[in-house]
């Protein structure tokens, strides 16, 4: 996997606001070594990348729900 690849999941994991271990847990996968799958350290197993991307697509989803349901109740458009 590339350098590049690993410097994009590391940006995008920062955006989400969330921490390296909390989306290691929840990937099942231990955090010290999805540490050094991101930093290059160790290779990542097939599909790594994709597996990252997916679950921070969710987290990224989960939040713009929540963003507008928190915009309606703000509103007064939810009963």
């Amino acid at each position: 996997m590339s350098t590049l690849t690993f410097e994009k999941l590391r940006q995008r994991i920062r955006d989400a606001s969330i921490t390296q271990e909390r989306l290691a847990l929840q990937l099942e996968c231990d955090p010290s070594l999805f540490s050094r799958y991101l930093r290059g350290l160790r290779p990542a197993p097939d599909g790594f990348a994709a597996k990252v991307a997916a679950a921070l697509d969710r987290l990224e989803q989960a939040e713009a729900a929540a963003d507008e349901a928190r915009r309606r109740v703000l509103a007064g458009t939810v009963k």
